[in-house]
């Protein structure tokens, strides 16, 4: 009868430190993340598991590999929505775009066509192959055009790994910085995580972002947020992030 009385206990999962989530890919089948509804509706389940109440999905908008726009999204979207419902998922589904900073971005900046995350705070990415060269001219107009732009996962592009100061100078310039929980976690290596905490370190990590494609994701977030390194820097990324801010 006393079997199992002293066996350890799961850790308990804490929960992510904001409610708003600004990055995932959970609209089916327009991206690389989640290919049918099915896994739509299981990463947006997991998603109010971490204490996520509403998300602003960024499906890629780049040139030649995802043209995403409204009219390419809307019906998934519209039907992830109605599943959500019927399934008694109870989270508030909203949908911008990750821009790649491309021709194609700079047309529909010059033509009044972005769609914000949030009044004007729009989320852009490189390219992970190569760095854009005049990446702070891109960063400047978007600024003369009125957006407040947030850089997705800066930590992530390799290329700046021996060019660190181009961190800071797109930060003064006013760009945010949005970091992914797994880099955090240290999914994507150990040189990427370093950078994310050092961002955290120097003030530069304004939002945090789940970046969720697919169960491997779902995986590695449910053992962070069980970690003792999650539980030791939860309360100073409470501190930093605004991500409840775009409510």
């Amino acid at each position: 009868m006393f079997f199992g009385l002293f066996k350890n206990k799961e850790k308990e999962q804490l929960k992510l430190p904001y409610q708003v989530d600004i990055h995932s890919h959970i609209i089916p089948g327009v991206d690389d993340g989640s290919q049918d509804i099915e896994t739509s509706v299981f990463l947006a389940k997991k998603m109010t598991d971490w204490g996520i109440t509403k998300a602003i999905a960024t499906p890629h908008r780049t040139d030649v590999t995802f043209e995403n726009s409204p009219e390419t999204i809307n019906k998934p979207y519209e039907e992830l929505c109605k599943a959500l419902l019927d399934n008694n998922i109870n989270l508030d589904l909203h949908y911008s775009f990750e821009y790649r900073m491309d021709e194609g971005f700079i047309n529909l900046k010059n033509n009044g066509l972005i769609r914000p995350l949030h009044g004007k705070f729009i989320l852009i990415e490189n390219s992970f192959v190569q760095p854009l060269w005049n990446l702070d001219q891109f960063i400047a107009d978007i600024k003369q055009k009125g957006y407040f732009p947030i850089w997705a996962h800066p930590e992530r592009y390799t290329y700046y790994f021996q060019n660190k100061s181009i961190y800071k100078q797109i930060h003064d310039m006013g760009c945010q910085f949005q970091v992914n929980v797994l880099s955090i976690a240290g999914c994507y290596g150990r040189e990427v995580q370093d950078i994310a905490l050092d961002f955290l370190k120097k003030g530069y990590l304004t939002y945090l972002g789940t970046d969720l494609h697919h169960g491997q994701h779902v995986k590695a977030m449910d053992e962070f947020l069980r970690s003792n390194t999650y539980k030791k820097l939860k309360p100073q990324l409470e501190d930093y992030i605004l991500n409840d801010q775009l409510l």
